[in-house]
């Protein structure tokens, strides 16, 4: 239903821009504004990973360069259901469910080539933060006892990239970008907190973690912008 969706939303768009203007491509002193959708969602090994959705802010200094502000989200889900035998022949659930959630705030800038009508492709580099959330929740239905685990993380980003914007009219354009980075992922310590017998515990988590990546961002990605 959502390809349907997007289908008719790039035909209506089309539709629109039967009578555009000579002038595609964005001038000096312009704003742009733009929604991203990143394919892959779905079920894998019990995990849930749901679409990755962005937006992208672009002020134009000139015909060539622009200064951007790069936003990201994304959310993995996983739930695991353990089952034991008890002594009455039947069996106990144990529930164990994690969830983690990113965030990304990424400045940068692009150079723009203008050899195209309505094609403009570009290179550029952004660098900025990130931010990671994630919680993990322990449940059982022998005796209602619940560990809830919360491990914050704090890191970085950087990447050097590359993309084309394709002017479907003034004003209206699509595009793809890809990109060669380095992340890094701070996770801190956290805390632990067991609710057993009417008692709540909470205290300090026993690990923190340090994760990187180094390589090339290249998903599957519909963007869709307007220019102001």
């Amino acid at each position: 239903m959502k390809k349907v969706l997007m289908i008719a939303a790039l035909a209506a768009s089309v539709a629109v821009c039967a009578e555009a203007q000579n002038k595609y491509k964005p001038e000096g002193l312009s704003f742009s504004t733009e929604l991203n959708y990143t394919f892959g969602g779905g079920t894998t090994d019990g995990a849930l990973s749901l679409p990755e959705y962005g937006a992208k802010f672009r002020l134009f200094v000139n015909d060539a360069w622009a200064v951007r502000l790069n936003l990201g989200l994304s959310t993995v889900s996983d739930k695991t259901t353990t089952y034991t035998p008890n002594p009455d022949g039947g069996e106990y659930e144990t529930y164990n469910k994690t969830a983690t959630t990113r965030f990304s705030l990424m400045p940068g800038f692009e150079y723009h080539f203008n050899k195209f009508e309505r094609i403009s492709p570009y290179v550029g580099a952004e660098i900025g933060i990130l931010t990671q959330n994630t919680k993990t929740t322990t449940t059982n239905d022998q005796n209602d006892d619940k560990t809830t685990v919360k491990q914050p993380g704090l890191g970085f980003g950087v990447n050097v990239v590359t993309g084309v914007d394709v002017y479907l009219c003034k004003g209206l354009y699509m595009g793809f970008e890809l990109g060669l980075g380095y992340d890094s992922m701070n996770s801190k310590r956290g805390s632990t907190k067991v609710e057993a017998g009417g008692n709540t515990v909470e205290t300090d988590g026993d690990r923190s973690t340090l994760d990187s990546f180094f390589g090339f961002h290249a998903q599957p990605q519909l963007r869709i912008g307007w220019h102001f």
